[in-house]
Protein backbone atom coordinates (compact mmCIF):
# COMPACT_ATOMS: atom_id res chain seq x y z
CA UNK A 1 0.00 0.00 0.00
CA UNK A 2 2.59 2.44 0.97
CA UNK A 3 4.48 1.60 -2.43
CA UNK A 4 1.41 2.83 -4.31
CA UNK A 5 1.26 6.02 -2.34
CA UNK A 6 4.31 6.56 -3.42
CA UNK A 7 4.22 5.51 -7.16
CA UNK A 8 0.99 7.57 -7.09
CA UNK A 9 2.50 10.71 -5.75
CA UNK A 10 5.38 10.53 -7.98
CA UNK A 11 3.09 10.62 -11.07
CA UNK A 12 1.20 13.69 -9.60
CA UNK A 13 4.53 15.69 -9.27
CA UNK A 14 6.14 14.34 -11.79
CA UNK A 15 4.06 17.33 -14.40
CA UNK A 16 4.60 19.89 -11.79
CA UNK A 17 8.16 19.20 -11.80
CA UNK A 18 8.62 19.39 -15.32
CA UNK A 19 6.13 22.97 -15.81
CA UNK A 20 8.80 24.15 -13.50
CA UNK A 21 11.82 23.18 -15.35
CA UNK A 22 10.02 23.89 -18.60
CA UNK A 23 9.14 27.86 -17.43
CA UNK A 24 12.48 27.74 -16.34
CA UNK A 25 14.42 26.94 -19.82
CA UNK A 26 11.83 28.98 -21.33
CA UNK A 27 12.70 31.95 -19.55
CA UNK A 28 16.69 31.59 -20.47
CA UNK A 29 16.81 30.50 -16.17
CA UNK A 30 19.26 27.62 -16.41
CA UNK A 31 21.79 26.29 -18.64
CA UNK A 32 20.15 24.93 -21.51
CA UNK A 33 20.46 28.43 -23.38
CA UNK A 34 24.08 27.98 -23.54
CA UNK A 35 23.86 24.98 -26.29
CA UNK A 36 20.43 26.68 -27.87
CA UNK A 37 22.11 29.50 -28.77
CA UNK A 38 24.96 28.07 -30.58
CA UNK A 39 22.46 25.47 -32.12
CA UNK A 40 20.50 28.08 -33.32
CA UNK A 41 22.95 30.21 -34.99
CA UNK A 42 24.35 27.10 -36.82
CA UNK A 43 20.36 26.27 -37.98
CA UNK A 44 19.87 29.95 -39.21
CA UNK A 45 22.98 30.89 -40.52
CA UNK A 46 24.84 27.17 -41.42
CA UNK A 47 27.46 28.54 -39.35
CA UNK A 48 29.49 27.20 -36.22
CA UNK A 49 29.89 29.50 -33.47
CA UNK A 50 32.44 27.69 -31.30
CA UNK A 51 34.24 30.29 -29.65
CA UNK A 52 30.98 31.40 -28.34
CA UNK A 53 30.94 27.67 -26.26
CA UNK A 54 34.31 25.72 -26.45
CA UNK A 55 33.06 23.91 -23.73
CA UNK A 56 30.57 21.98 -25.69
CA UNK A 57 31.63 19.72 -28.39
CA UNK A 58 31.18 21.27 -31.92
CA UNK A 59 29.09 17.91 -32.76
CA UNK A 60 26.47 18.65 -29.88
CA UNK A 61 26.05 22.19 -31.91
CA UNK A 62 24.70 20.08 -35.14
CA UNK A 63 22.74 17.42 -32.99
CA UNK A 64 20.83 20.10 -31.09
CA UNK A 65 20.40 22.22 -34.74
CA UNK A 66 17.23 20.83 -35.40
CA UNK A 67 15.39 21.01 -31.91
CA UNK A 68 16.63 24.79 -32.06
CA UNK A 69 14.61 25.40 -35.04
CA UNK A 70 12.27 25.67 -32.50
CA UNK A 71 11.73 28.39 -29.97
CA UNK A 72 13.53 27.95 -26.60
CA UNK A 73 10.44 27.47 -24.99
CA UNK A 74 9.47 24.10 -26.91
CA UNK A 75 12.83 23.03 -26.82
CA UNK A 76 13.73 22.84 -23.39
CA UNK A 77 10.32 21.48 -22.81
CA UNK A 78 11.58 18.59 -25.47
CA UNK A 79 14.58 18.37 -23.73
CA UNK A 80 12.99 18.03 -20.32
CA UNK A 81 11.18 15.46 -21.26
CA UNK A 82 13.80 13.58 -22.41
CA UNK A 83 15.81 13.81 -19.38
CA UNK A 84 12.94 12.76 -17.65
CA UNK A 85 12.64 9.60 -19.40
CA UNK A 86 16.54 9.02 -19.02
CA UNK A 87 16.24 8.84 -15.75
CA UNK A 88 12.90 6.72 -15.71
CA UNK A 89 14.05 4.11 -17.96
CA UNK A 90 18.15 4.08 -16.47
CA UNK A 91 16.75 1.56 -12.91
CA UNK A 92 15.39 -0.82 -15.27
CA UNK A 93 18.56 -0.70 -18.11
CA UNK A 94 20.86 -0.99 -14.56
CA UNK A 95 19.34 -3.84 -13.41
CA UNK A 96 19.72 -5.47 -17.26
CA UNK A 97 23.19 -4.16 -16.92
CA UNK A 98 24.25 -4.91 -13.39
CA UNK A 99 21.68 -7.58 -12.47
CA UNK A 100 20.75 -5.48 -9.43
CA UNK A 101 17.02 -5.58 -9.25
CA UNK A 102 14.97 -1.75 -9.55
CA UNK A 103 13.99 -2.13 -6.08
CA UNK A 104 17.12 -2.93 -4.57
CA UNK A 105 18.81 -0.15 -6.69
CA UNK A 106 17.23 2.69 -4.06
CA UNK A 107 20.13 2.72 -1.52
CA UNK A 108 22.59 3.81 -4.42
CA UNK A 109 19.82 6.51 -5.50
CA UNK A 110 19.84 8.32 -1.96
CA UNK A 111 23.25 9.79 -2.48
CA UNK A 112 23.02 11.30 -5.80
CA UNK A 113 19.21 11.85 -6.54
CA UNK A 114 19.38 15.30 -5.78
CA UNK A 115 22.60 15.50 -8.19
CA UNK A 116 20.15 13.86 -10.87
CA UNK A 117 17.67 16.56 -10.16
CA UNK A 118 19.93 19.57 -10.26
CA UNK A 119 20.89 18.15 -13.67
CA UNK A 120 17.18 17.93 -15.22
CA UNK A 121 16.66 21.78 -13.45
CA UNK A 122 19.65 23.19 -15.56
CA UNK A 123 18.87 21.64 -18.40
CA UNK A 124 22.26 19.31 -18.66
CA UNK A 125 23.23 16.75 -20.28
CA UNK A 126 24.22 14.62 -17.78
CA UNK A 127 20.85 12.03 -17.57
CA UNK A 128 21.18 11.86 -21.05
CA UNK A 129 24.49 10.83 -21.25
CA UNK A 130 24.21 8.42 -18.35
CA UNK A 131 21.90 6.48 -19.87
CA UNK A 132 23.39 6.43 -23.55
CA UNK A 133 26.33 5.01 -21.52
CA UNK A 134 24.21 2.45 -19.94
CA UNK A 135 22.38 1.03 -22.73
CA UNK A 136 25.91 1.44 -24.22
CA UNK A 137 27.21 -1.21 -22.30
CA UNK A 138 24.57 -2.78 -21.81
CA UNK A 139 24.51 -3.65 -25.54
CA UNK A 140 28.29 -4.51 -25.43
CA UNK A 141 27.93 -6.79 -22.87
CA UNK A 142 24.88 -8.41 -24.69
CA UNK A 143 27.02 -8.95 -28.04
CA UNK A 144 26.12 -5.72 -29.78
CA UNK A 145 29.77 -4.27 -29.52
CA UNK A 146 29.19 -1.61 -32.17
CA UNK A 147 26.33 -0.45 -31.84
CA UNK A 148 27.10 -0.37 -27.80
CA UNK A 149 30.57 1.40 -28.29
CA UNK A 150 28.64 3.73 -31.08
CA UNK A 151 25.97 4.85 -28.25
CA UNK A 152 28.66 5.72 -25.70
CA UNK A 153 30.30 7.43 -28.65
CA UNK A 154 26.89 10.06 -29.32
CA UNK A 155 27.28 10.25 -25.67
CA UNK A 156 30.57 11.78 -26.17
CA UNK A 157 29.03 13.69 -28.89
CA UNK A 158 27.04 15.44 -26.25
CA UNK A 159 29.62 16.50 -23.83
CA UNK A 160 33.56 15.18 -23.88
CA UNK A 161 33.72 13.27 -21.16
CA UNK A 162 31.54 10.65 -21.85
CA UNK A 163 34.20 9.01 -24.41
CA UNK A 164 36.17 7.95 -21.63
CA UNK A 165 34.09 5.08 -21.02
CA UNK A 166 35.62 3.52 -24.53
CA UNK A 167 38.17 2.47 -22.17
CA UNK A 168 36.10 0.25 -20.14
CA UNK A 169 34.73 -1.08 -23.23
CA UNK A 170 38.28 -2.03 -24.67
CA UNK A 171 39.34 -3.43 -20.90
CA UNK A 172 36.61 -6.31 -21.21
CA UNK A 173 36.50 -6.43 -24.64
CA UNK A 174 39.53 -5.34 -26.94
CA UNK A 175 37.70 -6.80 -30.06
CA UNK A 176 38.04 -5.71 -33.79
CA UNK A 177 33.93 -4.68 -33.34
CA UNK A 178 34.73 -2.55 -30.43
CA UNK A 179 37.60 -0.84 -32.45
CA UNK A 180 35.30 -0.86 -35.65
CA UNK A 181 32.57 1.02 -33.47
CA UNK A 182 34.97 3.72 -32.38
CA UNK A 183 36.21 4.28 -35.75
CA UNK A 184 32.36 4.59 -36.77
CA UNK A 185 31.80 6.64 -34.07
CA UNK A 186 34.50 9.25 -34.90
CA UNK A 187 32.87 8.72 -38.76
CA UNK A 188 30.04 9.37 -37.83
CA UNK A 189 30.71 13.03 -35.75
CA UNK A 190 32.65 13.81 -38.67
CA UNK A 191 29.97 13.48 -41.22
CA UNK A 192 27.30 15.28 -38.77
CA UNK A 193 29.58 18.16 -39.24
CA UNK A 194 30.77 17.69 -42.59
CA UNK A 195 26.95 17.70 -43.71
CA UNK A 196 25.90 20.68 -41.89
CA UNK A 197 28.58 23.75 -42.69
CA UNK A 198 31.16 21.75 -45.28
CA UNK A 199 34.27 20.24 -45.01
CA UNK A 200 36.58 23.89 -44.59
CA UNK A 201 34.19 24.82 -42.12
CA UNK A 202 34.03 21.56 -40.04
CA UNK A 203 38.04 21.16 -39.73
CA UNK A 204 38.51 24.97 -38.55
CA UNK A 205 35.72 24.51 -36.57
CA UNK A 206 37.32 21.39 -35.20
CA UNK A 207 40.48 22.80 -34.88
CA UNK A 208 39.26 26.70 -33.29
CA UNK A 209 37.83 24.00 -30.98
CA UNK A 210 40.97 21.95 -29.67
CA UNK A 211 43.16 25.85 -29.81
CA UNK A 212 40.09 27.33 -27.51
CA UNK A 213 40.29 24.31 -24.95
CA UNK A 214 43.93 24.09 -24.99
CA UNK A 215 44.28 27.70 -24.44
CA UNK A 216 41.73 28.76 -22.40
CA UNK A 217 40.13 25.55 -20.83
CA UNK A 218 42.83 24.30 -18.26
CA UNK A 219 42.73 24.94 -14.34
CA UNK A 220 45.18 27.01 -14.49
CA UNK A 221 43.79 29.31 -17.24
CA UNK A 222 40.36 29.75 -14.86
CA UNK A 223 42.68 30.64 -12.04
CA UNK A 224 44.62 32.92 -13.78
CA UNK A 225 41.06 35.00 -14.95
CA UNK A 226 39.19 34.07 -12.06
CA UNK A 227 37.10 31.84 -13.68
CA UNK A 228 34.17 29.32 -12.41
CA UNK A 229 36.06 29.54 -8.61
CA UNK A 230 33.31 29.79 -6.77
CA UNK A 231 32.42 26.46 -4.21
CA UNK A 232 30.04 24.50 -6.85
CA UNK A 233 32.75 23.70 -8.83
CA UNK A 234 34.40 20.81 -6.77
CA UNK A 235 36.45 19.98 -9.57
CA UNK A 236 40.18 18.40 -7.76
CA UNK A 237 42.47 20.87 -9.34
CA UNK A 238 40.08 24.04 -8.55
CA UNK A 239 39.08 22.75 -5.01
CA UNK A 240 42.99 22.23 -4.39
CA UNK A 241 44.04 25.48 -5.76
CA UNK A 242 41.10 27.28 -3.72
CA UNK A 243 41.67 25.33 -0.57
CA UNK A 244 45.76 25.29 -0.42
CA UNK A 245 47.05 27.45 -3.09
CA UNK A 246 48.33 31.31 -3.95
CA UNK A 247 45.51 32.56 -5.62
CA UNK A 248 47.83 36.09 -5.54
CA UNK A 249 47.11 38.76 -3.46
CA UNK A 250 44.22 40.45 -5.01
CA UNK A 251 41.81 37.67 -5.92
CA UNK A 252 39.11 36.87 -3.65
CA UNK A 253 39.02 33.73 -1.51
CA UNK A 254 35.50 32.09 -2.77
CA UNK A 255 36.31 29.82 -0.05
CA UNK A 256 38.03 29.14 3.29
CA UNK A 257 42.02 28.84 2.63
CA UNK A 258 44.13 26.43 4.80
CA UNK A 259 47.45 27.31 2.75
CA UNK A 260 49.22 29.48 0.02
CA UNK A 261 51.12 26.88 -2.02
CA UNK A 262 52.78 27.67 -5.52
CA UNK A 263 50.17 26.83 -7.72
CA UNK A 264 52.79 24.56 -9.80
CA UNK A 265 52.85 22.51 -6.35
CA UNK A 266 48.82 22.53 -6.95
CA UNK A 267 49.20 20.82 -10.12
CA UNK A 268 51.70 18.47 -9.28
CA UNK A 269 49.49 16.96 -6.49
CA UNK A 270 46.14 16.91 -9.30
CA UNK A 271 48.14 14.84 -11.64
CA UNK A 272 49.70 12.47 -8.69
CA UNK A 273 46.26 11.73 -7.88
CA UNK A 274 45.51 10.87 -11.27
CA UNK A 275 48.36 9.01 -11.73
CA UNK A 276 47.17 6.99 -8.90
CA UNK A 277 44.00 6.18 -10.18
CA UNK A 278 45.08 5.17 -13.32
CA UNK A 279 47.33 3.23 -11.63
CA UNK A 280 44.68 1.72 -9.48
CA UNK A 281 42.62 1.16 -12.80
CA UNK A 282 44.83 -1.01 -14.68
CA UNK A 283 45.19 -2.47 -11.48
CA UNK A 284 41.66 -3.50 -11.02
CA UNK A 285 41.13 -4.85 -14.65
CA UNK A 286 42.41 -8.48 -13.69
CA UNK A 287 39.95 -8.57 -10.77
CA UNK A 288 37.35 -7.14 -12.57
CA UNK A 289 37.87 -10.47 -14.76
CA UNK A 290 37.80 -12.65 -12.47
CA UNK A 291 33.97 -11.93 -11.36
CA UNK A 292 30.97 -12.75 -12.79
CA UNK A 293 30.19 -10.98 -16.18
CA UNK A 294 28.02 -8.53 -14.59
CA UNK A 295 30.30 -7.03 -11.29
CA UNK A 296 33.31 -6.90 -13.47
CA UNK A 297 31.65 -4.27 -15.93
CA UNK A 298 29.76 -2.71 -12.82
CA UNK A 299 33.68 -2.09 -11.01
CA UNK A 300 35.18 -0.91 -14.01
CA UNK A 301 32.28 1.28 -14.71
CA UNK A 302 32.64 2.66 -11.10
CA UNK A 303 36.43 3.01 -11.31
CA UNK A 304 35.90 4.78 -14.69
CA UNK A 305 33.26 7.23 -13.75
CA UNK A 306 35.32 8.55 -10.85
CA UNK A 307 38.38 9.41 -12.47
CA UNK A 308 36.08 11.03 -15.45
CA UNK A 309 35.40 13.24 -12.41
CA UNK A 310 38.68 13.92 -10.72
CA UNK A 311 40.08 14.95 -14.45
CA UNK A 312 37.90 17.60 -15.30
CA UNK A 313 38.46 21.16 -14.10
CA UNK A 314 34.73 22.12 -14.43
CA UNK A 315 32.73 20.01 -11.87
CA UNK A 316 29.71 21.06 -10.93
CA UNK A 317 27.25 19.38 -8.35
CA UNK A 318 25.22 17.54 -10.62
CA UNK A 319 28.07 15.73 -12.25
CA UNK A 320 28.30 13.60 -9.04
CA UNK A 321 25.16 11.54 -11.06
CA UNK A 322 28.33 9.48 -12.13
CA UNK A 323 28.98 8.61 -8.98
CA UNK A 324 25.71 5.36 -9.36
CA UNK A 325 27.65 2.72 -10.20
CA UNK A 326 30.21 3.12 -7.32
CA UNK A 327 27.09 3.41 -5.12
CA UNK A 328 25.73 -0.06 -7.00
CA UNK A 329 28.60 -1.64 -6.76
CA UNK A 330 28.89 -1.06 -2.80
CA UNK A 331 24.85 -2.04 -2.30
CA UNK A 332 26.73 -5.01 -0.13
CA UNK A 333 27.85 -2.25 2.35
CA UNK A 334 24.67 -0.52 3.47
CA UNK A 335 26.26 1.22 6.50
CA UNK A 336 28.54 2.52 4.16
CA UNK A 337 25.75 4.12 1.71
CA UNK A 338 23.91 5.07 4.64
CA UNK A 339 26.75 7.43 5.68
CA UNK A 340 27.68 8.61 1.92
CA UNK A 341 24.10 9.61 1.88
CA UNK A 342 24.35 11.83 4.66
CA UNK A 343 27.75 13.58 3.61
CA UNK A 344 26.45 13.57 0.13
CA UNK A 345 23.08 15.81 1.66
CA UNK A 346 26.06 17.88 3.09
CA UNK A 347 27.65 18.81 0.57
CA UNK A 348 24.41 19.86 -1.08
CA UNK A 349 23.12 22.11 1.44
CA UNK A 350 26.61 23.33 2.21
CA UNK A 351 28.11 25.87 0.70
CA UNK A 352 31.33 25.10 3.01
CA UNK A 353 31.40 21.79 2.25
CA UNK A 354 31.49 22.20 -1.22
CA UNK A 355 34.15 24.44 -0.94
CA UNK A 356 36.06 21.93 0.65
CA UNK A 357 34.91 19.38 -2.36
CA UNK A 358 33.14 17.47 -0.14
CA UNK A 359 31.24 15.70 -3.22
CA UNK A 360 34.79 14.68 -4.87
CA UNK A 361 36.57 13.65 -2.11
CA UNK A 362 33.77 11.47 -1.63
CA UNK A 363 33.85 9.59 -4.79
CA UNK A 364 37.85 9.49 -4.33
CA UNK A 365 36.93 7.57 -1.29
CA UNK A 366 34.39 5.02 -3.17
CA UNK A 367 36.96 5.16 -5.74
CA UNK A 368 39.65 3.08 -3.39
CA UNK A 369 36.93 1.17 -2.00
CA UNK A 370 35.40 -0.21 -5.26
CA UNK A 371 39.22 -1.13 -6.46
CA UNK A 372 39.55 -2.79 -2.54
CA UNK A 373 36.56 -4.74 -3.21
CA UNK A 374 36.83 -5.71 -6.79
CA UNK A 375 40.47 -7.57 -5.00
CA UNK A 376 38.63 -9.01 -2.31
CA UNK A 377 36.09 -10.69 -4.47
CA UNK A 378 38.27 -11.81 -7.27
CA UNK A 379 40.28 -13.73 -4.37
CA UNK A 380 36.77 -15.79 -3.85
CA UNK A 381 34.27 -14.70 -6.59
CA UNK A 382 31.61 -16.37 -4.79
CA UNK A 383 31.80 -13.86 -2.04
CA UNK A 384 30.64 -11.49 -4.50
CA UNK A 385 26.89 -10.58 -3.84
CA UNK A 386 24.18 -12.56 -5.37
CA UNK A 387 20.55 -10.10 -6.31
CA UNK A 388 17.17 -11.58 -7.00
CA UNK A 389 16.64 -11.72 -10.55
CA UNK A 390 15.16 -8.10 -11.62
Amino acid sequence: MAALKARRLFWVALPAFLAYVVHRGAQRANDFKYPYNVARHLWKTGELAVAAQPRYPVTFHVLLSPLASRSIGVAAAIWAVLSLAAIIGLPRVLARLTGIPRRQQVLAWLPIIACFIDAVVLGQSDPINFFLVSVGLLGVTSGWEIAGTGLVGLAGMIKFLPVIFWTTIVSHRPSWRVFTGIALSVLFGLGLMVAAVGWKPAMEGIQLQWTLIQDQQKPWHLVSRQSDLRPNNESLPIVLARTFGDLGSQAKRPSIALASLPLSVIWTCWYAVLIALAIGWLASIRPAHSLSSRGGWLGMFALTAVIMLAATPICWHHYFLWTLPANLFLLHRRRLLFVVTGISLLGTISQTARGFGCHMFLSLGLFVIVAYDLRRFARDPSTYPTYDTP
